[in-house]
């Protein structure tokens, strides 16, 4: 990710720019009167789930976060990049000349372990070393020569101190490159020896289908049962989701990505068509993780244990989880009911969280395996986090006495805050008023009165950076691909011809479409970039194409007229709406013109403010034409 859009994804732009225009709903999107020219009635749009802006009145522009600083500020991109950079917390002093060593530095440790990776491999398939863990596999239900075992890549490491070091050093890696892509441990009196020993090997890939570190599973009693790859410049446990490589597509085209525990869940669920599976790396989930699923989808299904000994993990699973979401997801505002402020709003999380309820000491995978039809039903059947965390709220208070009542519904106000919906709030209502045995009118006053109001009104509103924040798209991808193409094939340059900067929203895409524009020469262009220019112009070269679509110049030729006809349409919804903008503005204005007709001759304003209104908005139209 390149700082450009590292810092992107730390900022929101409903968020940024309602600390300048007074915005209000809009469906989706959100109005507003432009920053930059005088109107009455609001031609100024902010989109969020593209994070782009655009004024559909007399400015008649539009753009991204980098934009709007840019022109509210009067500012270029450089001292806009600086005010984001800060306000994201992203340092700009990554962004430095030695960049491409570290790149450099990268690219070996990745060849190191993928090397590694394949070494592992073959002695899983071929090796007589290997048995015991094809048969572990076999006893699991996993085919490691399957479509799903051959994605994932599992291998076999195997006994002995220095089995993977001596093949390494044959292929020509050096020791060091070794420890510090975490395959080796360096032994304090000196020398090294091979980190992962008899053990069944998971890869673990990151979205561009790389190995980036391992998983390790021992085999009867061994301790310790599952040991990760150490933390190193290209594996974060913190940042990893075992399965994203598959699922990230498939969680946009179901809309939903289930998250379970283990590495066997994963690969059970993917053998069996369930692609929009992942699993955190051992860890609870992260703030990092959430803004990974907040790119794919809102909509998310925790796989949680349901006995009694998971139940307390599975509530602290669910608090922490729906908080990171929270960060990532955002809040929006929804009106309070049964407050006396008739304008009082409460936030609610902008994410649709389920929880998958297993059968009592039941794995996912053992499930999958045993009865896929059975797991089928137990995602369709998943309960909303808030109905989960509350049944399970039931069956831990004693609600037999009245203090038990009081306690537990102290313990779900919270909770029931969360639920936006009036008819959803009104289910719950009932639900609870049956199991407690408690008038529903009664417990609508107790979570609905005085103490309760008081203390909703105290609770700290959502940061800036919260409010209004929704999923977002990536509108960038198009554009990105459409100057990766220009870039790397110097014969595109003819069939572009079409093209302007208008046809890239995003500030940084067309700064580069600009520069490509201006020479043929590589070299030129990046030296005309400044730093963080120049590290996203290595981003876009860096993006992948299509799998499995050779190159060649017919095939560039087609896929540029794609992205351009893309591109163009896009542009001409920008127009299509504009011109709506601008024709419902006008019906407005014909309607106060009516009305200031009428005042008049009831003698409510008198000429001279009429000769005014009208002047105003015959130079309003002017600037329109």
């Amino acid at each position: 990710m390149s700082t450009i859009s590292d810092i992107k994804e730390r900022i929101d732009i409903v968020s940024l720019v309602s600390e300048h225009v007074q915005l209000t709903k809009a469906g989706k999107n959100y109005r507003g009167l432009c920053p930059f020219h005088s109107e009455k009635h609001g031609s100024f749009f902010v989109f969020p789930d593209r994070q782009t802006w655009r004024c559909f009145g007399a400015c008649s522009t539009g753009g991204d976060i980098f934009s709007f600083i840019m022109k509210r500020e009067n500012v270029d991109f450089k001292e806009a990049l600086q005010t984001l950079a800060a306000r994201a917390g992203v340092p700009l002093e990554r962004v430095s000349a030695a960049a491409p060593e570290r790149d450099a530095k990268t690219e070996r440790l990745l060849e190191t372990i993928e090397a590694a990776a394949a070494y592992y491999r073959r002695l899983l398939l071929d090796a007589e070393a290997g048995r015991k863990a094809r048969e572990y596999l076999g006893k699991r239900h996993i085919q490691p020569e399957g479509e799903a075992g051959t994605s994932f890549r599992l291998g076999y490491s195997p006994e002995g101190w220095t089995n993977l070091k001596d093949h390494l050093r044959a292929q020509g890696f050096s020791e060091q490159d070794m420890v510090e892509a975490g395959l080796l441990v360096q032994k304090e009196e000196g020398g090294t020896y091979d980190r992962f020993r008899d053990r069944l090997m998971f890869p673990i890939l990151d979205e561009k289908e790389r190995v980036i570190g391992f998983g390790a599973r021992a085999f009867g009693d061994a301790q310790p049962k599952y040991i990760n790859s150490p933390q190193s410049p290209i594996f974060d446990k913190s940042r990893a989701l075992y399965g994203i490589h598959r699922a990230r597509s498939a969680a946009r085209k179901a809309d939903r990505i289930i998250l379970v525990e283990g590495y066997t869940d994963v690969l059970q669920a993917h053998q069996h068509g369930w692609d929009n599976t992942v699993a955190p790396m051992g860890t609870s989930l992260t703030e990092h993780h959430a803004r990974v699923l907040a790119h794919l989808t809102k909509n998310i299904n925790l796989a949680l244990d349901a006995d009694t000994a998971g139940q307390a993990a599975a509530m602290k699973t669910i608090r922490e989880a729906t908080g990171r979401f929270r960060d990532a997801f955002g809040q929006h505002l929804v009106p309070q009911v049964g407050m006396k402020d008739e304008h009082a709003s409460r936030s609610v999380l902008d994410a649709d969280i389920r929880v998958i309820t297993l059968p009592a000491g039941r794995d996912p995978d053992e499930i999958i395996a045993e009865d896929p039809e059975a797991w089928r039903l137990l995602v369709e059947k998943a309960l909303p986090y808030v109905d989960f965390y509350v049944d399970t709220l039931m069956h831990s208070v004693d609600t037999a006495t009245a203090r038990g009542k009081r306690e537990l519904i102290g313990l779900c106000e919270p909770i029931i805050a969360e639920l936006e919906d009036p008819i959803e709030r009104s289910t719950f209502y009932s639900r609870l008023s049956r199991s407690l045995a408690v008038p529903e009118s009664a417990l609508i006053a107790q979570l609905s009165g005085p103490e309760q109001a008081k203390s909703r009104q105290q609770r700290p509103t959502p940061a800036p950076e919260q409010q209004g924040k929704r999923r977002r798209t990536n509108p960038s991808a198009m554009e990105e691909y459409c100057l990766s193409l220009l870039l790397t094939n110097p014969g595109l340059r003819s069939c572009a011809e079409n093209l302007s900067q208008e046809h890239f929203e995003a500030t940084e895409n067309s700064a580069l479409f600009r520069a490509w524009s201006t020479s043929d020469d590589m070299d030129v262009v990046r030296a005309s970039l400044d730093a963080p220019l120049a590290e996203h112009l290595d981003f876009v070269l860096s993006q992948p194409f299509p799998a499995g679509i050779p190159r060649d110049d017919e095939t560039d030729r087609l896929a540029l007229r794609e992205c351009i006809l893309r591109l163009q349409e896009h542009l001409l919804k920008r127009h299509h709406l504009m011109m709506e903008t601008t024709l419902e503005r006008e019906r407005q204005e014909q309607g106060a013109d009516a009305e200031l007709a009428t005042l008049e001759k009831t003698g409510v304003v008198d000429s001279n403010e009429r000769l005014h209104q009208v002047f105003v908005q015959k130079e309003r139209r002017q600037h329109l034409k």
